[in-house]
């Protein structure tokens, strides 16, 4: 474990729906609109900025954190990253910085991701590609996996593990209802004002659902075990971490919030991706040999339900620790964003709460997991 890697704080926009709020914003600009309010909050990021990094998984193309930077007008000498894992790119970003910081090669960064289903372009593969189909045809999701590690389709997967761990569909449609119940709660209790910039008029998710109930869901449910009533639909939103080791929060006078004490990222079955929780979870474990029972709150990304069903399944974990205030299913699931809204969640559940430690877990496309730990710092008991 490193103690070097510090998070100040977090901000991220109002999730959009597809063909939502931001359907007419390309990503590079509602994502420079939330670097700005860093810019505006912290001025020595103009000359004191190492680097940004930010994850994309389906993007506009190009290097969209570099854009970003300058669209936010930062000095044009400081360096930005686009990192693509898929759903967990901005987890996988904030590793990154993590390494960087710990390894003194970097000082501060501006880390997270963004991500805009409304604008994705339309892909298609090359002619001379076996996969190409004809000149009218473009993919949606990109190859996982060859071909012959089977069916590598998200949906598919998803059934696979529901199916291996006897989960369901009303269990995963009851857990939808519980995330947007405690989503709303969350709101009212003004818990996401100090992290939520409003876009405009938009104070928001536009994904949330107020009074969402079972009997909402098994009308318009499908004859299929994974469908929309317990998946994360399509959507675009921005989120952005400031992250400094110890020196540079001394010289700054900065009061980090949070330290990253350990990760793990794992590799599994492709077709059953949604268990990259549980994979990245153990590895942690077994590698830095730190107790589950000392972890206070979980997040698990809600892609699917599925995850945090199997996580707490697997794992033998109350629901009552697990996306307390609700999850992706409520919030939004804007790939390239994802993880580091759900980090940012856990660390306001966490001081919401007075609790100490945390863990962020994602299962990514192609089979593989990433899981972040992280300590509250000046952590005082009730």
């Amino acid at each position: 474990m490193n103690d070097n890697s510090y998070i100040i704080e977090g901000l991220r926009i109002p999730t959009g729906k597809l063909n939502g709020i931001y359907k007419n914003i390309i990503p590079e600009f509602f994502t420079a609109y939330l670097l700005k309010k860093y810019k505006e909050k912290y001025p020595f990021l103009e000359s004191k900025l190492d680097e940004l990094i930010l994850g994309v998984a389906i993007g506009t193309g190009g290097n969209m954190a570099r854009y970003s930077l300058l669209e936010a007008g930062f000095n044009q000498n400081i360096p930005a990253t686009t990192i693509d894992y898929q759903c967990g790119s901005s987890l996988k970003a904030v590793l990154v910085a993590h390494a960087q910081l710990c390894a003194n090669q970097s000082s501060c960064i501006l880390v997270g991701g963004m991500e805009s289903n409304s604008l994705s372009p339309k892909r298609q593969y090359h002619e001379r590609d076996f996969r190409f189909q004809n000149k009218e045809t473009f993919y949606k999701n990109a190859s996982f996996a060859p071909s012959n590690f089977g069916e590598n389709d998200l949906i598919k997967a998803a059934e696979n593990v529901a199916t291996a761990f006897n989960i369901s569909k009303e269990e995963m449609q009851n857990w939808t209802i519980k995330s947007h119940k405690k989503a709303n709660i969350a709101y009212e209790n003004g818990f996401f004002d100090e992290i939520i910039i409003p876009f405009g008029n938009h104070k928001k998710d536009q994904t949330l659902k107020e009074n969402l109930s079972f009997e909402t869901l098994i009308f318009t449910q499908t004859k299929n075990l994974i469908d929309h009533t317990n998946t994360a639909h399509l959507h675009d939103g921005a989120t952005i971490l400031l992250m400094a080791n110890k020196d540079f929060c001394i010289e700054n006078n900065l009061k980090p919030k949070f330290q990253i004490i350990a990760s793990a990222i794992a590799g599994g079955e492709p077709s059953k991706s949604p268990l990259g929780v549980v994979w990245s979870t153990e590895k942690l474990f077994q590698k830095y040999n730190f107790p589950i029972d000392k972890i206070d709150l979980f997040e698990i990304n809600e892609s699917f339900a599925v995850k945090p069903l199997v996580f707490m399944k697997h794992f033998k974990i109350s629901n009552e620790k697990v996306n307390i205030f609700g999850g992706n299913l409520a919030f939004g699931h804007p790939f390239g964003a994802s993880g580091a809204m759900n980090l940012l969640h856990l660390m306001t559940a966490l001081e919401k709460t007075n609790k100490e430690y945390g863990l962020v877990s994602m299962g990514v496309a192609g089979g593989q997991g990433i899981s972040v730990l992280i300590r509250r710092t000046g952590f005082q008991p009730v």
